[in-house]
């Protein structure tokens, strides 16, 4: 459990207000965040992109959202120190010719430079992605996802003091036909998932860690009690998990909403930022880039991580590079 006291947070950003003459934001309305030393930084969540072929769609107007976010996220003038996109990249992947030109048309937005994709022509700001059920479809296979985007379905990134761990939360979850017709939870995770995961957490030096999957493991209960939307594999062992290693984040999508909630499902609502270091693990769901184009900023300051509210950018029905 994280101890941290909340007056000694307070006034410590009193005096780095006070005494810094550091601005309260970025500039090109980018939301509230403070960094203040060299070591601090942030990265952007980015969610459930669903981008097809221009042969699929005319307009390319899932491209161009997908494109329009990464154009706005690199003109900060405070750099993010990379991208996360946490699934669903592609509308479907899966192994079919189709599926290829769809996860051809996600990484035609990005520059490329020794495997590794990146959002900016400067090579500065490295992607990492997640697959999500889409990127399966309906042969349950991720053939395409490994051939044009990532080869790894679980991997770890270090960076500072945070430790990230990306995992493949699975295709879709036909239990049974309610389930595939109502619930599209995720098939989840095998206790292989569980067991690289509780290694990889046991041999974590980092003071931060941060787990990143496409499909939350915590949602809203509807009216019956049952939680949609969720992973339907091993779902109670990686929560126990997340809290036994404290876990400080579970970064996710799927949902196509902006919902943050604790083990206890408790819900976080809250105004522009969050202290993360004074909470549990924190399950968060992230606003999605298909009905909408939105990011999330996560920020590293000294000893505590902040999230921030997920932002909306405005769509015009066309990519234009001064948006």
């Amino acid at each position: 459990m994280k101890r941290i006291k909340l007056q000694i947070i307070s006034l410590f950003l009193i005096s780095i207000l006070l005494f810094s003459g550091l601005s309260l934001g970025r500039s090109n309305n980018q939301k509230f965040v403070i960094l203040q030393e060299n070591n601090d930084f942030y990265f952007v969540q980015i969610t459930d992109t669903h981008v097809m072929h221009k042969i699929f769609d005319r307009n390319e107007i899932s491209k161009n959202r997908l494109k329009i976010v990464l154009a706005h996220i690199c003109s900060f003038d405070n750099k993010p120190a990379f991208i996360v996109i946490t699934g669903d990249l592609t509308e479907w992947g899966g192994s079919w010719i189709s599926g290829a030109l769809n996860c051809l048309a996600f990484t035609s937005c990005f520059y490329k430079k020794d495997n590794q994709f990146y959002a900016d022509e400067n090579y500065s700001i490295p992607i990492y992605t997640t697959p999500g059920n889409h990127d399966y479809n309906l042969n349950r296979n991720l053939g395409n996802y490994h051939r044009f985007i990532k080869n790894d379905e679980r991997y770890i990134v270090n960076y500072s003091n945070v430790s990230l761990f990306f995992m493949n939360s699975g295709p879709n979850y036909y239990g049974d036909l309610y389930d595939w017709l109502h619930n599209i939870d995720g098939a989840g995770l095998y206790d292989y998932d569980i067991q690289w995961l509780e290694s990889a957490l046991g041999n974590c030096s980092f003071n931060y860690r941060i787990v990143l999957m496409h499909h939350p493991a915590i949602n809203s209960r509807v009216n019956n009690g049952e939680m949609h939307g969720v992973i339907a594999r091993n779902r109670e062992a990686f929560i126990d998990l997340c809290e036994e290693y404290n876990v400080d984040l579970v970064l996710t999508g799927h949902t196509h909403n902006s919902k943050v909630f604790d083990s206890n499902e408790h819900y976080y609502d809250f105004n522009n930022s969050l202290n993360c270091s004074l909470y549990p693990t924190l399950f968060v769901q992230t606003d999605d880039c298909k009905e909408g184009i939105h990011y999330r900023n996560v920020s590293l300051i000294g000893n505590d991580i902040w999230i921030e509210n997920s932002v909306e950018l405005e769509f015009l029905n066309r990519f234009d590079s001064d948006t």
